[in-house]
């Protein structure tokens, strides 16, 4: 729901925002939680373009997300926070990631309504090649060991990496060579133990992907190696065009205020460990989500 006012973040109206978004699709919070993320992280949500996502899973949250346009050590605030221990295995992790090619990145956060900050992203500014993410100091040589089969499958270049607090786990998200195929399809969803899309899912995605390539994560347990899940995402979708969702998330997108230019909408396919499969969806809440996608180099649906 596009709204017609100032394109600005202000944290009153984002959380009056944020509880009518929640409350029309049954999604719980913590009002002090959320109060809480805006504070320690003010200047940052001044500073980005900001988004909310949720699922089609029933009481599935509704997180949300900032994509700051200049560097920052968000690590370090939420230490000193307390956010984060010192000694995060996850913090890390993201350090070292943040200092690869001199440095020149960004960190953006995604925060839950009742639990504070939930994953830290690095925009690597550009399409890396995987050995270097995985070439990386904190990576565990278990996980390096899978470099191998992302070349095989033409997992070759990744823009964005992430890590979960809650899960210790980390994400690559690759920009893959389309169009997607079956095949490739059937592929990429075995690398997570999970079965094939259904013929109706893969129509889905191969209307939605974007035929020159698309955005692709990769989700693995930092000790295990184990890949937990991964995801095929259609980013920045033709305006009044969505795939097959459920009637949660059209409700998502309907109630959800965007003060943005016009409306960003995200979605993605997510398959995971004993065929759990649900979908994602993305809203641009400020900041225009769409110019920060475009100039990241995002593979877009529609431009």
């Amino acid at each position: 729901m596009t709204v017609e006012v100032a394109n600005k973040f202000d944290p009153a109206q984002f959380l009056t925002d944020f509880k009518k978004t929640a409350d029309a699709i049954g999604a719980f919070y913590s009002e002090s939680s959320i109060r809480g993320t805006l504070k320690t992280f003010k200047d940052c949500f001044q500073d980005s373009a900001v988004i909310w996502r949720t699922t089609n899973r029933d009481n599935g949250p509704v997180n949300y997300r900032f994509y700051l346009r200049r560097r920052l050590d968000t690590i370090d605030i939420a230490t000193k926070a307390g956010y984060l221990e010192p000694d995060n295995q996850m913090a890390r992790l993201i350090t070292s990631w943040s200092a690869l090619y001199n440095g020149h990145t960004e960190q953006w956060c995604d925060f839950h309504p009742e639990t504070g900050l939930a994953k830290t992203w690095v925009n690597l500014k550009g399409r890396r090649q995987v050995d270097d993410i995985l070439n990386a100091p904190e990576v565990p040589d278990s996980v390096r060991a899978h470099g191998p089969t992302f070349y095989r499958l033409g997992l070759k270049l990744v823009r964005f990496l992430a890590a979960d607090y809650e899960g210790s786990t980390m994400n690559l998200y690759f920009t893959a060579p389309g169009p997607v195929s079956e095949t490739q399809a059937a592929q990429y969803t075995g690398l997570a133990q999970c079965k094939p899309p259904t013929e109706q899912e893969f129509r889905n995605m191969h209307s939605f992907l974007n035929p020159q390539g698309f955005a692709f994560a990769v989700t693995m347990e930092y000790e295990t190696r184990a890949i937990k899940r991964v995801a095929f995402y259609a980013l920045n979708l033709p305006e009044n065009q969505l795939p097959a969702v459920n009637d949660r998330v059209l409700k998502f997108f309907a109630e959800a205020p965007s003060y943005d230019k016009q409306q960003t909408k995200n979605v993605a396919w997510s398959f995971g460990l004993g065929d759990n499969k649900y979908m994602k969806a993305e809203s641009s809440y400020v900041g225009e989500l769409a110019t920060v996608l475009r100039d990241v180099g995002s593979p877009l649906t529609s431009l």
